[in-house]
């Protein structure tokens, strides 16, 4: 009897060796939720700690809209919580995917879908500033005109010093 115990234990060990991988435990926003505001960051939590090598984070979690915009930044890991900070301003379908590494060295990888549906939507998606190009000023100004005046009295120099030997 003892055997036959002993066996099946063995047996139902060795199929259900995923029982000891890392996933997912809960993410916000969650899949499928349909929001009234705006979120400003997308946060995942596992049921172990991640994965991070000094400096170097092989976890990544990024944020689509319908039409594949990316509106996720650099993601920040604290544990067994990733979580990136977005820039959602419409009224849309997104998509988060991830692919993460949890500290027994396997990948998760997954996406899910939620929906903002706002009644203070932004009509347009707010582009990132341009940088404008200052006018020329006081110093650069006064640099430039100088080079350009020392280039033209040495090009009538020249022609005086032609004109001499000639």
């Amino acid at each position: 009897m003892k055997r036959v115990v002993g066996l099946t234990i063995l047996f139902l060990s060795l199929a259900f060796p995923a029982f000891g991988h890392s996933s997912l435990v809960s993410a916000t926003p969650a899949k499928d939720a349909v929001l009234t505001e705006f979120p400003s960051e997308v946060s995942l939590t596992f049921n172990e700690s991640l994965l991070e090598i000094g400096a170097e984070n092989p976890n990544k979690v990024e944020v689509v809209n319908s039409m594949g915009d990316v509106l996720s930044g650099a993601s920040k890991l604290s544990g067994p919580v990733i979580s990136v900070p977005v820039q959602i301003t419409g009224n849309d379908e997104y998509q988060v995917s991830y692919r993460v590494v949890s500290a027994d060295g396997h990948v998760i990888e997954g996406s899910y879908k939620f929906k903002v549906e706002s009644e203070i939507a932004t009509a347009v998606p707010i582009s990132a500033p341009i940088e404008e190009t200052p006018a020329e000023d006081g110093p650069n100004l006064l640099v430039r005109t100088a080079m350009a005046l020392a280039v033209g009295v040495a090009f009538l120099a020249l022609l005086r010093i032609k004109k001499r030997k000639s």
